[in-house]
């Protein structure tokens, strides 16, 4: 465990304060219900400093004695593994998975944006409700097979009593380990349908089934069972009960039942033991343990890109199984810097062209996970494949010739085609956040009165710090800027702050709309009053506002595209950007380069052309004023549709 000297000033502050406004009123006796709730957090994580300082003491001070706090960090192992099993137990997405994330009653937040939005509103329902305890993996999730502890205690018979003169005879507890997985139809078909039709002939008391769905970990102890028992290779589902192996549904079917019978007939029996001498195990020796021959190192390649959100959480899966499996050796590169080392493992796994060069990507020995497919039960399941018999290092061994990997680049670059590249540019522009941007700059220049060419200039002036900004990235001059840590720190924030203020603009223009149905359009709310709108009028004449204006809306561009950059671009702008480095292709890839950002700032070209068309046109300002309702709805709708794409954004 970390002590509070080793872990810098910062993080000590935040233990204390975790102290002090967590741990310290829930020595307070509570009167009535109580709200209990688990947090996960990272020291490394920004977001979770925010929740921690600046979400929960206020809660604290509110609720008092009355909210408890359990906050759990994640470098410790256990906690990791806890974490893991709830999120399956409450079925969060993969593609949602990070922190900090709390666990209240049967819901969850994830996210410092979220858990400031819903906490205070769920701890108000729990409360009133009467209270709710800490969630627990059991409590988030009803399996069809309850499970038991590891040692299981016998449960007295039904007739025992208290003042009886001996002791109670215990009953006969049979007690066995299932292994199984989510992803097998046959291990889904014991757990919901054969296994709760057998134990529904025998008392609950008496049979205990340790169920392990290997998703979730234990895969070890499922090797070193069939290690023990002499199995080269198990079937899934598989049972261990007494001495006995049961692999496969067919098996389990026919001979459970008998076995339970045999076993309760002969007085129960416990889970079944690693024996002594322990079956070869890869967990408890390090590979730098020169006396330990039995355990070879696993080597993996972790590909990240700056700014990958999913490569943070990836990041964070690989610490835990690192503390989990000390002989994985794991080794990071950055993916745009060792494109062609990701090429050349890409083609050694057969992975696909099209996800050759992508992030997050994970390579152990010949096999390859990439994208979603990177998440914690999938990487112990990969890692858990090569205990016994170690992976080398296979960028080591150069299978694939460094020249014949970079030569695949090249060549894939040549397969791609104008036309594939403007498609893949103008699908790309069709970003979320940039709209939103755009509309409000649009929306605030129409409120204080301004039309036509400033309209225009200020679209023009957001739209080339997009460009300027993708271009410069492309070339490799804006490297450092684009791995400040404090952009991805900045990214959930202007989401969250961009939707909020479309879900404003859409309440005001829907209050517009009711006000010019009812033909009231003097009580309209997105308009400024006569007199203030001719002083703003004068001002910008003067050219103050313009000016100031202009750099505001192209900084702007240049950080949501920064904060956008590890989302967009990810099959085609890293092939180009190899490409720039090789000479004879230089012309060919830099035209490409501008060809792929010009069609990626079309989209919003379109918007503000638009937008000037619209407010510098006598037609359309005439159609404007004959069915203001009208524009005012679709307005509204606008707003609430870009509102909800940017959430889903934000939590997706």
């Amino acid at each position: 465990m970390k002590s509070l000297a080793s872990i810098g000033w910062r993080s000590t502050a935040l233990y204390l304060m975790l102290f002090f406004v967590l741990l310290l009123p829930a020595q307070v006796q509570a009167q009535g219900p109580v709200v209990q709730i688990l947090l996960f957090y990272s020291d490394t994580c920004p977001h979770c400093h925010e929740v921690m300082e600046n979400v929960l003491p206020p809660l604290q001070a509110k609720y008092g004695p009355r909210l408890q706090v359990r906050a759990l960090e994640i470098s410790d192992a256990r906690n990791f593994e806890m974490l893991l099993q709830l999120e399956a137990a409450y079925q969060v997405p993969e593609e949602r998975v990070g922190i900090p994330e709390i666990f209240i009653g049967s819901e969850y937040l994830i996210g410092s944006i979220l858990i400031d939005e819903r906490l205070d509103g769920l701890i108000e329902t729990y409360l009133a409700q009467g209270g709710v305890k800490y969630p627990t993996v059991e409590g988030a999730l009803t399996p069809p097979v309850a499970l038991a502890d590891a040692t299981p205690t016998p449960v007295p018979a039904a007739n025992a009593t208290a003042e009886a003169a001996a002791p109670a005879t215990p009953a006969p507890v049979v007690s066995f380990y299932v292994f199984w997985d989510s992803k097998c139809g046959p291990c889904l078909k014991l757990m919901n349908e054969v296994l709760p039709d057998i134990l529904s002939r025998y008392p609950k008391e008496q049979v205990s089934v340790d169920a392990r769905n290997l998703e979730h970990g234990s895969y070890t102890l499922m090797r070193d069972l069939e290690t023990q028992s002499g199995l080269e290779l198990g079937t899934m589902p598989e049972i261990f009960i007494g001495n006995q192996v049961l692999l496969g549904l067919d098996e389990i079917r026919d001979r459970l039942p008998p076995l339970l019978d045999q076993y309760l007939a002969a007085g129960g029996v416990d889970l079944p033991q690693l024996g002594d001498p322990p079956a070869p195990s890869a967990l408890p020796v390090s590979p730098s343990d020169p006396e330990s021959e039995q355990v070879k190192p696993v080597y993996l390649a972790y590909f990240y890109q700056v700014g990958c959100r999913e490569c943070d959480r990836a990041e964070l899966d690989l610490q835990y199984l690192q503390q989990k499996y000390p002989q994985l050796q794991v080794e990071m590169y950055d993916s745009r810097e060792n494109a062609v080392l990701l090429e050349e493992l890409g083609v050694r796994a057969g992975v696909l062209e099209s996800r050759r060069l992508l992030a997050p990507a994970v390579f152990v020995g010949n096999d390859a996970l990439i994208l979603e497919e990177v998440s914690a039960s999938r990487l112990e399941s990969l890692i858990g494949e090569y205990l016994i018999t170690g992976a080398p290092a296979a960028w080591t061994e150069n299978a694939v010739p460094e020249s014949q990997a970079a030569s695949g680049i090249v060549e894939r670059f040549r397969s791609f085609g104008v036309l594939t590249v403007a498609v893949a540019g103008l699908i790309d522009g069709l970003n979320p956040c940039a709209f939103a941007t755009v509309v409000f700059f649009i929306s605030y220049l129409a409120f204080v009165g301004r039309r036509g060419k400033e309209v225009l200039v200020v679209g023009l002036a957001f739209t080339l710090g997009v460009f300027l900004t993708y271009l410069g990235v492309g070339f490799g001059f804006l490297k450092a800027v684009a791995a400040l840590p404090v952009l991805a720190q900045l990214g959930p924030w202007l989401y969250g702050l961009t939707a909020a203020l479309c879900f404003v603009l859409a309440a005001f223009s829907l209050h517009d709309f009711w006000q010019a149905r009812r033909g009231n359009p003097e009580d309209m709310r997105l308009k400024l009053p006569t007199t203030l709108r001719k002083r703003i009028n004068r001002i910008i004449r003067e050219g103050a506002g313009l000016r100031t204006f202009l750099p505001v809306a192209f900084g702007t561009g240049v950080v949501i595209s920064l904060i956008e950059l590890a989302c967009t671009g990810q099959i085609y702008l890293p092939v180009i950007m190899f490409v720039l480095s090789v000479p004879e292709m230089q012309v060919q890839a830099v035209s490409y380069l501008f060809l792929y950002n010009l069609m990626f700032i079309v989209p919003l070209v379109i918007v503000f052309l638009a937008a000037y068309w619209g407010t510098s046109s006598e037609r359309t300002g005439m159609f404007v004023n004959r069915h203001t309702s009208v524009v005012k709805l679709a307005t509204s709708l606008l707003f609430v549709v870009m509102g909800i794409w940017l959430v889903f954004t934000l939590v997706g």
